[in-house]
């Protein structure tokens, strides 16, 4: 039912949180526009998986010239919508994958298991030798959407929007000179031991039964804590050499000397990786991983632009970020490129790519921009 009060609500949301009012997606059900009474039941929210997971598949099997019958492993995510048969099979229905593909679908992880799920990906190539894995993450809004009236259910209407990605990943050496990045890192983090971390996002029903994506006032914090520590956990394995002696004579001053000048060493991770791909959860969040690594306005624009003209779209925002770092810039062999996720858990990782070729190319996502940097 619509409430006059709860639409100016979510607009100020929508306001304070980075979106583009005009510019990010939501499926026809749910959408304004097009629904007089938004549609969000399992049937509406299979024609959204179908679209954008099938669609997402289809433009990389094309773009790749990978035929179905040579994908041996398949892992799909949706934290919310998780029906019966899986996302996965709706894929290997669709697509006709072989009959002894590897395939999992991944509920219930939040917006970081974009970025934490590679790690498993690259276990299951491990485990695999020659093989293909496709990665598809992505969040169905139309199941996603809240009804009610509780505020911290309502923030999840205004900030998240539709949207999704698909990643092929190999470890055969006959496509190694198709390939765009080598994985050279990939570190988790999972803070849910702490009851407030484990607590700030959840789904399920509100005071009045009502279901609904809920986002505690404590989500930045808790997002912090966790960002910290797993950028803590990979900052060793990507520091230069100067770094480390820059760190050593820190540890000096501060244990040795006990100099109160020397608080917190933070290395100048522009050094550490060429490009950077952070979660684009919210305006809050991304300001707060840009100060926290202390990097400067032009390393975070890709994220902010995702932020602004795709919206929260959970698990796939770093890889718009990645395509617009791709199509609006260029990514030469040789470069890094810093990938950061965060979400529910909480749980947070970081993957390091490292580029094999140069990569500067159009981007059906970002189209629109035509070649125009984001402002």
């Amino acid at each position: 039912m619509y409430v006059e009060e709860n639409a100016q609500f979510q607009l100020k949301v929508v306001e304070k949180s980075g979106l583009n009012r005009d510019g990010t997606y939501l499926p026809p059900a749910i959408h304004p526009t097009f629904a007089k009474e938004p549609k969000y039941d399992m049937k509406t929210a299979m024609v959204e998986a179908e679209m954008v997971m099938g669609g997402v598949v289809a433009d990389l099997l094309e773009k790749t010239g990978i035929k179905p019958e040579q994908v041996d492993i398949l892992i799909t995510n949706c934290s919310i919508f998780c029906p019966t048969p899986s996302l996965a099979s709706m894929l290997i229905n669709k697509f006709k994958f072989r009959r002894d593909i590897q395939s999992y679908n991944l509920g219930g992880m939040g917006c970081s298991i974009g970025v934490v799920a590679i790690g498993l990906v690259r276990d299951m190539l491990q485990a695999h030798p020659n093989s293909i894995a496709l990665f598809v993450p992505a969040e169905i809004t139309t199941y996603c959407f809240y009804p009610g009236k509780v505020k911290d259910y309502l923030v999840a209407n205004a900030i998240f929007r539709m949207g999704g990605a698909a990643v092929l990943m190999t470890n055969k050496p006959s496509l190694v000179k198709s390939c765009k990045y080598q994985l050279t890192h990939a570190v988790r983090v999972h803070t849910g031991q702490d009851d407030a971390a484990y607590r700030c996002i959840s789904w399920g029903p509100d005071p009045e039964g009502v279901n609904g994506v809920f986002l505690g006032k404590d989500v930045p914090l808790q997002a912090g804590i966790m960002l910290e520590a797993v950028i803590k956990a990979i900052t060793p394995r990507i520091m230069t050499w100067s770094q480390y002696m820059e760190a050593a004579w820190f540890m000096y001053n501060k244990k040795v000397l006990g100099n109160p000048a020397y608080k917190r060493y933070v290395p100048d991770y522009t050094k550490c990786a060429d490009h950077f791909a952070l979660h684009a959860g919210g305006y809050a969040v991304l300001k707060g991983i840009q100060q926290g690594m202390a990097l400067p306005i032009d390393a975070v624009l890709p994220s902010f632009a995702s932020l602004r003209d795709m919206g929260n779209t959970s698990s796939s925002t770093t890889w718009y970020s990645i395509a617009y770092l791709e199509t609006q810039q260029m990514v030469t062999r040789g470069q890094t490129i810093m990938q950061v996720g965060a979400g529910g858990g909480m749980k947070g990782g970081v993957n390091i790519w490292k580029a094999l070729r140069d990569t500067h190319s159009m981007h059906p996502a970002w189209l629109h921009c035509a070649g125009r940097p984001y402002r």
